[in-house]
Formats: structure tokens, sequence, C-alpha cells
């Protein structure tokens, strides 16, 4: 299952990069793309994850931030 999301709060290819291994680190998910521009992030995961969850690991790293991006 894959879902696109935007992420706040990042500035730079660091951030991406920072933002990209944290979403890594959740279980169940298998693969993140993050670009810079615009700020936004697809993950392929092996189940539904929270956002609650992406959100907590993401504070682990920065203050970034996390929204579903919902397709009509």
């Amino acid at each position: 299952m894959t879902k696109a999301y935007e992420i706040g709060g990042m500035s730079c290819g660091g951030c991406v990069n920072k933002v990209k291994l944290a979403l890594l680190q959740v279980p169940d998910v298998t693969e993140a793309a993050v670009e810079l521009n615009p700020q936004g992030a697809v993950i392929t995961m092996n189940k539904s994850i929270g956002i609650e969850v992406l959100q907590a690991e993401l504070n682990k790293s920065g203050h970034y931030t996390i929204k579903e991006l919902v397709s009509n």
C-alpha cells in the first residue's frame, strides 16, 4: 500500500534525509520517497499506519509535521 503525505518543516537536503531515515524506522514502512519541493513524501507500507505513529517518529528527528494527502 502506498500513501502520499505533505511534510512540513524541511528546508534543505539534510532535512529530506533526516525525514526519510525517520520514516524508514517505522515498522511496516518498506520505502519512503521524500521531496523538498514541494515538501512531501510517498510512503510504501505493508499495512496501514496511523498518522500519529508517523508523526511520533518524525518528532524524534526534528520539528517536522506530516499530513496525509487525500485523493478525491
